[in-house]
């Protein structure tokens, strides 16, 4: 499975559950993933989750460095950022508490989390 094939199934999960809003009440964030081919970076807003094409917009962005086995597994929610990280297999330019965020983003717009419910 592509990464960009990821992100549209993490974009249509995530913008289908409500749960997530508070996470974005104080602001939205742009998260840069990188692979060793390519650069995508997502906007993370209350309700959606676009791709950005302008490379002024990624100015600022949280960045996540990694493969892109290791962007299927945090987005797909079978691994945690912090797992990931913690086994070198994922590099993130964030204050931990941004990790935190991040990570409890990713998982809870997972399927695995959402058939829990």
């Amino acid at each position: 499975m592509g990464i960009h094939h990821v992100i549209d199934l993490f974009s249509s999960r995530f913008e289908k559950q409500s749960h997530l809003s508070p996470f974005f009440r104080i602001q939205d964030y742009v998260v840069a993933l990188t692979t060793d081919e390519e650069t995508i970076a997502i906007r993370l807003r209350r309700r959606s989750c676009q791709v950005i094409d302008e490379r002024a917009d990624v100015f600022g962005a949280v960045e996540i460095f990694g493969c892109t086995e290791s962007f299927e597994s945090l987005i797909l929610g079978r691994s945690k950022m912090s797992d990931l990280i913690l086994q070198g297999k994922l590099k993130v330019n964030a204050s931990y508490r941004l990790i935190l965020k991040l990570e409890s983003i990713f998982y809870l717009s997972s399927q695995q989390s959402r058939d829990a419910i």
